[in-house]
């Protein structure tokens, strides 16, 4: 979690790249799942999961662009529009703390 006080400046697209990537590591997998509970949990039959997730974060985006500063954990959330394993288009938020290196996705959703 980046530190409360004054808010940090959005990333640009190629800087969250960066961060997730980093997070990532070398073997393209996160240590801990960065899902948050409604992400892992809630609405199975988007048919999105974990594998989709990573595999979509690994991949050229569509686009990615600011979505809100989350004042609860003091950092900025992403939108961020990929494709999954089968070559669907889909939609991730996720919440990011470049300082650690780390992300959480908060949702996901199909494209269609």
């Amino acid at each position: 979690m980046t530190s409360p006080g004054k808010k940090p400046k959005p990333l640009k697209p190629s800087q969250v790249k960066e961060v997730i990537l980093a997070a990532l590591g070398d073997e393209g997998s996160y240590r801990e799942q960065p899902l948050s509970l409604h992400a892992r949990f809630d609405h199975p039959e988007r048919k999105i999961d974990l594998n989709d997730v990573l595999f979509g974060l690994k991949q050229d985006w569509t686009s990615c662009k600011v979505d809100e500063f989350d004042e609860d954990n003091w950092q900025w959330k992403y939108k961020i529009a990929t494709r999954d394993i089968e070559d669907r288009e889909f939609t991730i938020v996720l919440r990011l703390d470049p300082r650690a290196k780390e992300f959480t996705v908060i949702t996901r959703w199909p494209d269609d």
